[in-house]
């Protein structure tokens, strides 16, 4: 939550916790795009590999991230 005075800005948030929530959404987001490829492939009966390897590797990086901030 951000707290407007005057000019200052206090934010009861921490920056941790904001990493965490924003990682724990972008492996979310990867999820959902991971399988809209595949359904979309399935459809054109030609699945693009290399897209889903790129996201597989994203989803790794950013849950060792989210497992070292949880430590």
């Amino acid at each position: 939550m951000l707290i407007k005075i005057g000019n200052v800005r206090i934010d009861t948030q921490s920056r941790v916790s904001k990493h965490r929530s924003y990682l724990y959404k972008q492996i979310i987001d990867l999820h959902q795009e991971i399988i809209d490829i595949v359904l979309e492939g399935e459809i054109r009966n030609r699945i693009p590999v290399h897209e889903l390897k790129l996201k597989a590797k994203l989803i790794k990086k950013y849950r060792r991230r989210l497992k070292l901030l949880s430590t």
